[in-house]
């Protein structure tokens, strides 16, 4: 399924000083998994440049104000000239620019730079598999309102000067991804910021909600399945039970049928009591048609009281 969403991902300004007219590198999106979605190498080589020349704002857009809220006052910085693509200390691709502070802002960013971060925010689309949860990027739009904007707490490899190295060491060690975010966010103190956390929450609890319902329903269809199954075999037995019988009825006493045909509607097994009462119609047969035996209801009506005198003469 296709979708397109506003993408929020860490950035990184990287080494100990700034350049000599102020700017600083910084390293926008990273090849691999981000906050909001994957990213791949042909990616970011193909859309590298919808970042070329972003401005930076104070912070990025809250609560339900869209990017067009924002006015030039909140401008704290900018990209300088154009964003290109190197490989980062992983050997991984990753996006790179020159963040020039606002001069009004310049002091204050250096003063707080180890409690500030920086933070993309642009529109893109990808790929939401329903199966796994996972969001792949798959193009970044040129937007007018894609900036790179300064927060309080940024997202995972958002912290200002900030080694890469150091990061991905805490990364590398980690045994899995949910325990790597656990430590960065403890020992590195990168926490995204709470409104972002609180919304992604919502949409982790949201995925987890649907798949524990797809779960639920695939059990409720499985187990539906699994009756169906039963009744279907049940019937079959029961439809094979009652044509033996009709196969064995010239063989077999009409009580005989009778009560078989019972005992196949119960599902029971016939086959066995059908041969049983086959040799003992058999038997029976044999016994009346012996000399001396005489079948038949025997009586003679009278036909007046003289007739009855006579009888009992």
């Amino acid at each position: 399924m296709t979708i397109k969403k506003h993408l929020l991902e860490a950035a990184t300004l990287m080494g100990e000083s700034a350049r000599e007219d102020g700017a600083w590198k910084v390293q926008l999106i990273s090849e691999g998994q981000g906050s909001s979605g994957f990213y791949s190498r042909e990616l970011l080589e193909k859309y590298h440049s919808v970042f070329d020349e972003v401005l930076s704002f104070k912070n990025h857009p809250t609560g339900w104000d869209g990017p067009e809220a924002r006015d030039f006052t909140e401008i704290v910085g900018e990209i300088t000239g154009e964003t290109w693509v190197e490989n980062d200390s992983r050997g991984m691709a990753a996006i790179y620019g020159w963040y020039l502070p606002d001069p009004d802002h310049k002091d204050k960013i250096e003063r707080y730079k180890s409690k500030l971060g920086v933070s993309i925010y642009a529109m893109g689309e990808g790929e939401f598999n329903e199966d796994t949860g996972n969001f792949t990027v798959t193009s970044f739009e040129s937007d007018p309102y894609n900036s790179l904007d300064v927060v309080i707490a940024a997202g995972a490899r958002g912290k200002f000067l900030e080694s890469m190295r150091k990061v991905y060491e805490h990364r590398s060690s980690s045994k899995a991804s949910t325990a790597s975010v656990v430590v960065e966010k403890k020992e590195i103190g990168l926490t995204m910021d709470k409104e972002l956390e609180d919304r992604f929450a919502g949409i982790e609890s949201l995925l987890q909600g649907l798949a524990t319902q797809k779960q639920e329903n695939a059990q409720a269809e499985a187990d539906a399945n699994a009756v169906q199954a039963e009744a279907d075999k049940r019937v079959e037995a029961i439809v094979a039970s009652l044509a033996a019988v009709e196969s064995a009825r010239a063989d077999l006493l009409p009580s005989q049928v009778a009560s078989l045909v019972e005992s196949a509607k119960r599902g029971e097994d016939v086959a066995p009591a059908i041969e049983s009462a086959k040799t003992i119609a058999t038997e029976a047969r044999e016994a009346f048609s012996k000399p001396g035996v005489e079948t038949g209801r025997i009586g003679e009506s009278l036909k007046s009281a003289a007739d009855l005198g006579k009888a009992f003469g």
